[in-house]
């Protein structure tokens, strides 16, 4: 199966994964991106486009955990907002956390799930239970931001450069696939706000330079 990697700023960002999240059947956008998004993102990651917002915001790639199971939202995703995510056929969890900005707190696939020792026991099993996985307690360079200083599809894991020798071979053994360390948009390490990422292609901010790109390609791709 190919692996299409396209550039892309959103709302003049090249911190696409801020506002974007997809698995491997639907891709979230904001309401108001402009529709040409919409065909790179079809076109890249090959799923469907659902404009929906969490909390009237558009940062959703913030907001939402999601993998090919289900979608976890925090507890100030609106009623309206809940019901429209289950209308798409997902199974949809609210965490009840004093943080909002749960996809920092998570790493998953459709297999695993990296949950950060922040995220309170409940709100862990929410994501367990939710998404289909085994969640399991670990930090990326003794920070737990693990849901920002990596991404992961299921052929790989691209890790902030900051990661030890030991993170990635624990992560290599959470989630069985291929793990090496990338940065993108010039050297940043906070990898989910640059990147959106499934099993088909990858969206990159604009910024994101060859080298960048050719090591998403061989870990992600």
């Amino acid at each position: 199966m190919s692996f299409d990697v396209a550039p892309l700023k959103v709302f003049g960002s090249s911190s696409v994964g801020v506002f974007l999240a997809t698995n491997n059947s639907v891709t979230f956008l904001p309401p108001d991106v402009p529709e040409k998004i919409d065909d790179v993102v079809r076109s890249t990651l090959r799923t469907s486009v659902a404009r929906f917002s969490v909390a009237r915001s558009p940062l959703l790639g913030i907001f939402l955990v999601l993998n090919d199971n289900g979608v976890v939202l925090p507890s100030l995703a609106l009623e309206e907002e809940v019901r429209l995510f289950k209308s798409l056929g997902l199974n949809v969890g609210v965490v009840n956390s004093r943080y909002t900005a749960i996809s920092n707190l998570v790493l998953a696939n459709n297999k695993v799930a990296v949950v950060s020792p922040l995220l309170e026991a409940e709100a862990r099993k929410v994501v367990s239970d939710v998404l289909g996985v085994e969640a399991v307690v670990d930090t990326i360079a003794g920070n737990p931001l693990v849901g920002s200083l990596a991404v992961a599809n299921s052929r790989g894991v691209l890790v902030a450069p900051e990661a030890t020798d030991e993170d990635l071979k624990k992560l290599a053994g959470y989630f069985n696939a291929r793990v090496d360390v990338g940065t993108v948009n010039k050297g940043k390490s906070f990898l989910r706000g640059g990147l959106v990422v499934n099993d088909r292609g990858a969206l990159v901010g604009d910024e994101t330079a060859g080298p960048e790109l050719m090591r998403i390609t061989q870990v992600l791709g």
